[in-house]
């Protein structure tokens, strides 16, 4: 069993037993360097990870109220149901409270140093004609608040089928100040003042709260490092379909297929398979074209597990063997790839990374213009996870992705990967699926 696979399996284990261990903000040992540093054998079976349990949610909470600060209140509502359309929660509620109900909603009441006085999950009664159609839901009372963690639940305020008397509920609350996410379709009660600055106010609830998921806990982590697992995997299988004369919509079915039958729930963003003049649109997902000899295709993919996103791109030949020139274009973008990783050190950012990458990039001859994007972005809960400009800290994962694009040759190459920051640098956890251009031709050579 590999390094990954022993502290996975340990980091588990304590969850279980010990379920605080693994708090909002990763307490106990920060990820190391030996902690992470393996190549999983790929004909292993992806290990999945247990489902926090709700201490996980209520360390976060008790952080963010910690860091809002008091007194103060706290207000986040679920996303909206639609009967026709799968349910996934949104990210932010999700975060605070691991609970998949639509339509419901939460709040803090935060004393004057910060402390959680109060937490209130707000539940729809239960509904016999609903939950025949949709399946059984949490309702208010005792066991809702087992399962959830939270310290108390409510029915949503206001008469049923009418909207939810917020004002009137935040009204009876002894705080001058509620925060929110985003700014809700209802007026503030007298003498209370909403506030749902944006992320270009530091001390708004959507800073502090982007702050916070930056960082990620074991338990994130491993959920993160298994959906890397699951995308890897997808991509082997997608190599299985790449030849002359088929598809690029049967690479992204493999991929996908892949992705569903491994435990993750959803590709976590349109999945990106293109071929020949596609591989220089950066973001092109029709996926119809056939692929012809000659071509290279490039493959920008990612499952969602337990709702934390993957995002790993790999560029191979149609017909298994790089061209001279694809070739050359190839280590170019991989040796940029490979100057930004060793370079990364906890406190970098990623536009550090960026110039690193890109250096590497022009001293090759090539300019902006080939290389339009930027090298890296966070990844966690949403693909371009919250973070923004932030330095790279010990716990945060984020991909390194530089490429270049050459419309007139119908050449694109990208090359991504997923990484940790730990004490002593950058881990790359998408080691599944091999980047070095000999290992990839072989790869596919083996392919019957």
């Amino acid at each position: 069993m590999g390094t990954v696979s022993r502290l996975l399996t340990l980091a588990l284990a304590a969850l279980a037993a010990a379920p605080a261990c693994a708090t909002a903000q990763g307490a106990g040992s920060l990820p190391t360097s030996d902690d992470w540093r393996t190549v999983p054998r790929t004909h292993e079976p992806v290990r999945p990870v247990a489902p926090a349990p709700p201490t996980e949610y209520a360390d976060r909470r008790v952080a963010l109220a910690r860091t809002v600060g008091g007194p103060s209140a706290v207000w986040v509502e679920a996303r909206g149901f639609d009967e026709l359309d799968p349910f996934f929660q949104d990210d932010d509620f999700y975060y605070l409270s691991g609970v998949e109900i639509p339509d419901i909603a939460l709040l803090l009441v935060i004393g004057a140093d910060g402390e959680l006085e109060d937490e209130v999950l707000f539940l729809p009664p239960h509904d016999p004609v609903f939950e025949l159609w949709n399946g059984a839901r949490l309702a208010p009372g005792p066991e809702a608040a087992t399962a959830t963690g939270f310290r108390s639940t409510r029915a949503m305020p206001g008469s049923e089928g009418e909207p939810a008397d917020w004002p009137a509920l935040l009204g009876e609350l002894d705080v001058e100040r509620v925060h929110t996410l985003e700014t809700p379709d209802w007026e503030a009660p007298a003498g209370v003042t909403l506030a749902s600055g944006g992320r270009r106010e530091s001390d708004s609830l959507r800073s502090r709260l982007d702050a916070q998921r930056l960082i990620k806990s074991a338990y994130e982590i491993a959920c993160l490092k298994t959906a890397i697992d699951i995308t890897c995997h997808g991509l082997r299988n997608a190599l299985t379909e790449i030849r002359p004369g088929a598809y690029e919509y049967q690479a992204q079915g493999a991929l996908e297929g892949t992705f569903l039958r491994l435990g993750g729930e959803r590709a976590g963003f349109s999945s990106i398979c293109g071929s020949g003049p596609n591989s220089v649109t950066l973001h092109y997902n029709a996926n119809r074209r056939r692929l012809e000899n000659g071509d290279m295709i490039v493959m920008d993919v990612g499952t969602k597990y337990q709702y934390y996103c993957a995002d790993v791109t790999r560029t191979v030949p149609v017909n298994g063997t790089f061209t001279p020139r694809q070739r050359e274009i190839y280590e170019i973008v991989l040796a940029a790839q490979t100057a930004a990783a060793e370079a990364a050190k906890p406190g970098m950012t990623i536009k550090d990374l960026d110039t690193i990458a890109r250096k590497v990039i022009e001293d090759h001859g090539f300019t902006r213009k080939d290389f339009p994007h930027s090298v890296g972005h966070w990844i966690g809960l949403d693909v371009h996870d919250v973070g923004g400009r932030a330095p790279i800290e010990i716990g945060a994962l984020f991909t390194i992705e530089p490429g270049i694009y050459l419309p007139d040759e119908n050449l694109g190459v990208r090359i991504e990967d997923d990484y940790l920051m730990t004490s002593d640098g950058a881990v790359k956890l998408s080691v599944g699926i091999p980047s070095d251009p000999d290992e990839l031709e072989a790869l596919l050579a083996s392919i019957p």
